[in-house]
């Protein structure tokens, strides 16, 4: 039988059903069907197999072929096929996976599953993960007081401008992994808006402005454009940025 009638086949069966007929070919014939299938129903066989067929099949599927596959899935089924890898093989394919759509794509799966992918992760990537997760939280809050947001383009770090009262102000995201706001991230956020017409510069972190931070942020508020700090952490409530942008205002 021609290899496309039998790949319409296996995709019109139920799907363990087509694992196990697919896996009873020569390997030379596994590899032909592999080789014309489309990604979904990849994603499907790999999802319906049993440990033992799962393992079998991942076998005809090196990791470039698995990535390219995953990389053409909706978030939802990518993240679907990746809790069910074995460690080894979803951290082969985690570790190629940019770190912002890492963060969607773990949060696209049940608590469980998460747990177990994020313990599989290289540790050097943690604090970036961290990082796009308060981010993601804060432009959430930040989007929930009504303000209209949009990124400060051509710009390292994230900073963004916000609409809020028909005025214009600077927000800036400062992650710090562990300890308080250095002065560093405070001087970048004041340098990003100072050609920029802006009424007042938030600085939003989940540490604590340090001494020396302070001091800065006192000095940038002499000057013609304000500047305030304010401490957030992911699931504090909204009330915390509105009245911090209500306070730069004026």
């Amino acid at each position: 039988m021609p290899t496309e009638h039998v790949v319409a086949m296996l995709g019109a069966s139920p799907p363990q059903r087509a694992v196990m007929a697919l896996l009873s070919m020569p390997k030379e014939r596994i590899a032909r069907l592999l080789g014309v299938m489309d990604g979904r129903l990849i994603a499907r066989l790999l999802i319906a197999a049993d440990p033992g067929r799962r393992a079998s099949l991942l076998r005809h599927l090196d990791d470039t072929r698995l990535a390219a596959e995953l990389a053409l899935l909706p978030m939802i089924e990518a993240a679907s096929v990746l809790a069910v890898l074995p460690p080894e093989r979803a951290r082969s394919q985690l570790d190629l996976v940019g770190v912002e759509y890492l963060g969607t794509l773990l949060d696209a799966m049940p608590a469980a599953q998460r747990r177990r992918l994020a313990a599989v992760l290289d540790p050097r990537r943690l604090p970036d993960l961290r990082r796009v997760g308060f981010e993601k939280a804060v432009i959430e809050s930040l989007g929930r007081t009504a303000a209209g947001l949009r990124w400060v383009p051509d710009e390292p770090g994230s900073n963004l401008i916000a609409a809020v009262f028909q005025r214009m102000f600077g927000i800036s995201l400062c992650y710090v992994d562990d300890g308080p706001l250095h002065p560093g991230p405070v001087d970048r956020a004041r340098r990003v808006f100072a050609g920029r017409r802006v009424d007042g510069i938030l600085i939003i972190s989940n540490g604590a402005p340090s001494a020396p931070a302070a001091e800065l942020v006192a000095a940038v508020c002499h000057g013609d454009t304000p500047a305030l700090v304010a401490t957030w952490e992911s699931g504090d409530n909204d009330g915390v940025l509105g009245r911090a942008l209500v306070r730069l205002a004026g």
